[in-house]
C-alpha cells in the first residue's frame, strides 16, 4: 500500500483515536497546538482546554 493509496478521498487528513494522557503530552510538549485540532469528541476538548490552561499557567509562573 503506497502513499496515494492511504491518501486516497482523505483530503490528506487522518483521524486518529490516542489516550487523553498522550493528547496531553503532544499538547504540552508542543508537538501539537490547538489549532491543529478539528472535530474534537467531548474528552478531547476537555483535555485539550486544560492542557491549554496548565501550559499557560506554567509560562505565567516561570515568568513572575
Amino acid at each position: 500500500m503506497g502513499f496515494r493509496q492511504v491518501n486516497e478521498g482523505c483530503n490528506g487528513r487522518a483521524q486518529v483515536e490516542i489516550s487523553a494522557d498522550l493528547l496531553a503530552h503532544l499538547i504540552t510538549s508542543g508537538a501539537l497546538t490547538g489549532n491543529d485540532c478539528r472535530c474534537l469528541d467531548n474528552n478531547a476538548r476537555i483535555t485539550l482546554w486544560q492542557s491549554l490552561l496548565n501550559l499557560s499557567a506554567s509560562v505565567a509562573t516561570k515568568e513572575m
